[in-house]
């Protein structure tokens, strides 16, 4: 007989151990990457599993959002590209599905958010974007040939050329030059940091654990540019990147995604996800494509009472990114502070 838990993923070893050998896992079912988030924003875990007999057949990742300026909801997952829930069948992913809607009822969510691709009466589409991977192969040299000429290449040869040089690192040091890279390119676009307790969080939970690392691109011993990937299964994962506007004439961040694209071919992975992108942002789609990967769509779903409610803040961050551009770094890491635990 099925029945619907309520589940730690950190004291319960059953969900590693069911999500380790699951097909559609990825890293964002991981039990560190919800540590991340709950360490970090103080989201309250209401992740479910369901046991048939005490044995796991199912679970969904389920962290509560509380705030006054979104509303209180439940995500799977927030800050997660994609994370669906995971089940042996479709009765199982059923059961799961239909405790969440006695949830909402009773936690009185505004909704819960599945940030991913899966049909379910109770489910309305809410949000769409485009996902990006490549195909490994144990022979880089056959991958890099799917690359564009063009743009990637040619991108990649310059920075060479350039005397750029990348270093795959897990140490703190190596984090805290991607938070300063990355104050600097979250400005540049109008958008606050995210917090350094994050990263911080980041560093301890994930690449400590042997689940990720910071690529460095270096410039005559100058750190020009970073970017931050997990793996987990048979997957590489692009997550963060960051760099000195001043000096990406030199392609850093072309080199620092090649080598981590290189390091995936010759450690085994199968491949490469370069995460979401927004449909209408036609710069970073036509990036993202010439790495020779794979277009899918990618649709995030909504169970809720109310089909309309969104969190309501899109509109007000377009309006404030030109004031951002032009705040001084600690006020823009104060906001930054405060903004994230909102929109999850």
């Amino acid at each position: 007989m099925l029945r619907v838990v309520g589940i730690n993923p950190h004291t319960d070893s059953r969900w590693l151990d069911y999500v380790s050998t699951h097909r559609e896992a990825t890293i964002f079912h991981h039990p560190n990457w919800i540590r991340v988030l709950e360490a970090t924003y103080n989201f309250k875990s209401a992740c479910l599993a369901c046991v048939r007999d005490e044995e796991v057949v199912g679970v969904l990742p389920l962290l509560e959002v509380r705030s006054w300026l979104t509303g209180k909801r439940a995500v799977c997952l927030p800050y997660s590209d994609a994370c669906v829930p995971l089940a042996e069948d479709p009765e199982v992913g059923d059961q799961l599905l239909r405790y969440c809607s006695d949830l909402l009822k009773k936690n009185q969510w505004k909704h819960i958010e599945i940030r991913g691709s899966i049909i379910h009466p109770s489910l309305v589409a809410s949000a769409r974007f485009k996902t990006h991977t490549a195909e490994l192969d144990a022979d880089s040299g056959k991958v890099f040939q799917q690359l564009r000429k063009s743009q990637v290449q040619r991108g990649i040869s310059k920075s060479l050329r350039s005397g750029v040089r990348v270093e795959r690192r897990q140490d703190l040091e190596a984090m805290k030059e991607f938070i300063r890279l990355n104050v600097l390119t979250r400005k540049k676009h109008g958008m606050p940091p995210q917090p350094d307790k994050f990263f911080l969080n980041f560093h301890e939970n994930l690449i400590l654990k042997g689940n990720g690392f910071v690529g460095i691109a270096i410039h005559e011993d100058r750190i020009i540019a970073a970017s931050v990937f997990l793996h987990f299964r048979n997957c590489v994962y692009y997550k963060y990147g960051a760099s000195d506007e001043s000096f990406l004439k030199y392609r850093p961040n072309h080199l620092i995604m090649w080598d981590a694209v290189k390091w995936g071919c010759e450690n085994g992975f199968g491949s490469f996800n370069f995460g979401r992108t927004d449909p209408d942002n036609e710069g970073l789609l036509d990036y993202k494509r010439g790495w020779g990967t794979i277009e899918s769509d990618l649709v995030y779903y909504r169970m809720s009472g109310n089909k309309q409610s969104s969190h309501g803040t899109n509109g007000m961050v377009e309006r404030m990114k030109p004031i951002m551009k032009r705040l001084p770094t600690p006020a823009l890491k104060t906001i930054g502070k405060f903004f994230y635990g909102h929109v999850g």
